[in-house]
C-alpha cells in the first residue's frame, strides 16, 4: 500500500463524481447489494458462493475484488468511508467495518454520512451531489470510535443468524453508528407483516399501482427515504407481486386488493421463497414477521 489516503464508496457513480473533487487520495468502490439475498455466518469463499449462487454472473469475483481491495486500503494512514444514511448504504458499512474490527488492525478510519443535503430537496444519496458539494462535505467528515466498530461487528453478527431477535435488541441499542438503527429497523420491515403476509416494500409498490401511478420507482421512492429502491429491486418486486397474482401486466387484480386490504395473507396463501439476511424464508409458514406499529417480532 503505497497511498496515504483512500476513499471507499457505495459506487461507480459516486465513484466518479468524487474523482472530479479535487481530493487527495485513491478512490474505491465497494457496492454489494446486501439488502437482497443471503447473508450467512460463513468465511469469505463460502460467502462469495452465496451471494453468486443468488446473482449468479461473475458475482463472485466481483465481490472478491471489492473486499481484496478494500482490505488492502484499510492499511493506509487514512481511510475515509462515503455511505450515507439508507438501508443499502449501511448495510454496507456494517459488513466494512466489521471486516475491520475483526482483523484487529489499527486503522484510521473517517466516514462522511448524511441524511440530507440542504440542495437537495429530496436526498436519496451521495450520488445526486455535484463534485464541489461532495467536496465540501470533506472537512466536516466523522473518525469512526471503537463503539461504532463493535456497534457494526454485532450487527453483522445479527444479521447473518437465523434468527432476528438479536437484530431488534441491536435496533434500540446502537448509538454510536447514528444511522444504523433506523436501516436495521427497514431491514425488519422487509419480513412479511402479521396481516397481509408482504414486505413493506410489496405493500407500497402494491399500493403505487393500484392508485395508478405513472411512475412506480419515483412514487415508492419519495415516500420511503431510509429504502430509496434501485430498479433492480423494483423489477424483482414487481415479478413477484405478478407470480403471487396480485398484478397482471401494470395493474392490480382482485386478489391483489384483498392482499392489499389485509383480507388474505400472502404466505399463507402463495407462499413465500426469499432471504432476509440469514432469515430463510420460504414455504406457506410459519415464517418470521415483523409488525411496525408495536416494533415486534412474531413467528406464524
Amino acid at each position: 500500500m503505497t497511498e496515504r489516503i483512500v476513499h471507499v464508496c457505495n459506487g461507480d457513480h459516486t465513484a466518479d463524481t468524487l474523482s472530479l473533487a479535487d481530493l487527495p487520495g485513491d478512490i474505491r468502490v465497494w457496492a454489494d447489494a446486501l439488502d437482497r439475498g443471503p447473508l450467512l455466518p460463513v468465511d469469505d469463499a463460502a460467502h462469495y458462493a452465496a451471494r453468486a449462487a443468488y446473482w449468479g454472473g461473475d458475482a463472485a469475483a466481483r465481490l472478491t475484488k471489492y473486499d481484496r481491495e478494500f482490505d488492502d486500503a484499510t492499511k493506509a494512514e487514512e481511510l475515509i468511508l462515503w455511505f450515507e444514511h439508507h438501508l443499502f448504504d449501511q448495510l454496507a458499512l456494517v459488513r466494512l467495518l466489521s471486516r475491520v474490527a475483526r482483523r484487529g488492525q489499527t486503522t484510521n478510519v473517517t466516514i462522511v454520512s448524511i441524511d440530507r443535503h440542504p440542495d437537495v430537496p429530496t436526498f436519496t444519496g451521495l450520488g445526486q451531489l455535484e463534485p464541489e458539494q461532495l467536496a465540501a462535505l470533506w472537512p466536516n467528515r466523522v473518525t469512526l470510535s471503537r463503539d461504532a466498530l463493535e456497534e457494526a461487528q454485532a450487527t453483522w453478527v445479527a444479521l447473518t443468524a437465523n434468527d432476528p431477535r438479536a437484530l431488534v435488541f441491536l435496533m434500540r441499542r446502537v448509538k454510536a453508528l447514528p444511522f444504523l438503527a433506523g436501516a436495521i429497523e427497514r431491514h425488519l420491515e422487509e419480513l412479511p407483516d402479521p396481516t397481509s403476509g408482504m414486505s413493506r416494500t410489496e405493500r407500497q409498490l402494491l399500493a403505487a399501482i393500484a392508485r395508478g401511478e405513472a411512475n412506480l420507482a419515483a412514487a415508492v421512492r419519495a415516500i420511503d427515504p431510509r429504502y430509496p429502491i434501485t430498479d433492480v429491486v423494483l423489477a424483482a418486486t414487481l415479478d413477484t407481486l405478478r407470480r403471487c397474482g396480485f398484478v397482471e401486466g401494470t395493474a392490480i387484480t382482485p386478489l391483489g386488493r384483498q392482499a392489499l386490504a389485509g383480507a388474505i395473507d400472502r404466505v399463507h396463501e402463495v407462499g413465500i421463497d426469499d432471504w432476509r439476511g440469514g432469515v430463510r424464508l420460504t414455504g406457506k409458514g410459519p415464517v418470521w414477521r415483523w409488525e411496525s406499529r408495536e416494533r415486534k417480532l412474531y413467528e406464524r
